[in-house]
């Protein structure tokens, strides 16, 4: 079984085993059980961008109207950080095409948008020195050696997939600021953190790394803990009748790249030790870079 097809984009929609295919000559999708090759248009939401750490969320509101359609493709780094980055295949592929196995980038190039420009096969550093927005486009060739075809019934296949010419485009926001984070890594390295750990008797403290990531020095503030009732309407308020044993820490201001641990204590009765418990950063006033990395959920 073989389908090809050309076309700028593919729309198709998969009801009842039906396919709409649509046709021009700028790229190509040949698919089947023998094997797959995407190019050009096609290729790009195979391709994707990878980096190491040093990686921050940004609040889709935050992103200026005139890139809303980058949204889901932003980020956030903090001038001056070191960070290693490569082109990847996305094992997700596309609708006719998932969980794809044994994939190896052939060749790639990274452009920082910044007058940098490298191409690579694997992880390049990369240091942004002014502060701004800048897309990076990310372009790669690359293979699989396996996939799952979605077309009628899902099947596994064991041939090889080419994925051509494709490119995604990413928008950076670099920074100058503090960015203390919870949320980066398993912060919490000692106490209760889990049910198993309270039927242990660990429920009255917690032991918290809290790293800053950013390119200045972080100010002294706290982490708080609070708990809240389950399910989404709930998130982010406090239980009414909880509110006495919201506890607190203090933090002391941390430099760029360095991170301490910090015990806070708290006490909750049994009979509420399956709510949702949240540590969070006293960020009002901070000016962080990422809320979201201020705020660690324990369930």
């Amino acid at each position: 079984m073989n389908i090809n097809k050309t076309r700028v984009g593919i729309f198709a929609i998969i009801l009842a085993f039906l396919i709409l295919f649509s046709i021009s000559a700028s790229s190509a999708y040949t698919i089947g059980n023998n094997g797959f090759e995407v190019t050009n248009h096609e290729a790009d939401s195979f391709t994707q961008l990878s980096a190491n750490k040093g990686i921050q969320t940004i609040e889709k509101n935050k992103v200026p109207k005139k890139w809303k359609s980058y949204k889901d493709y932003a980020f956030q780094v903090a001038k001056g950080n070191k960070i290693k980055y490569k082109a990847s295949i996305n094992s997700g592929g596309d609708i006719l095409v998932t969980n794809l196995k044994g994939m190896k980038v052939k060749g790639a190039t990274i452009d920082f948008g910044d007058g940098t420009k490298k191409k690579t096969t694997g992880w390049i550093s990369h240091t942004y020195k002014k502060t701004g927005w800048y897309f990076i486009t990310v372009n790669l060739n690359g293979s699989c050696t396996g996939y799952t075809l979605n077309f009628g019934n899902p099947q596994d296949v064991k041939a090889n997939g080419k994925i051509i010419n494709g490119t995604k485009i990413y928008l950076v926001k670099v920074t100058d600021a503090p960015q203390l984070s919870l949320s980066k890594s398993q912060p919490i390295t000692a106490g209760y953190y889990s049910q198993k750990s309270y039927k242990k008797g660990n429920i009255d403290y917690l032991v918290i790394k809290v790293a800053n990531l950013g390119s200045k020095t972080s100010k002294a503030t706290k982490v708080s803990m609070w708990y809240q009732k389950s399910g989404d309407k709930n998130i982010g308020k406090i239980h009414p009748k909880l509110k006495k044993y919201t506890a607190s820490a203090k933090l002391k201001a941390l430099k760029p790249g360095k991170s301490t641990k910090i015990i806070l204590r708290f006490k909750i009765p049994k009979k509420y030790s399956k709510l949702v418990k949240n540590l969070r950063l006293g960020t009002s006033s901070l000016k962080q870079i990422s809320k979201r990395d201020a705020l660690y959920t324990l369930r």
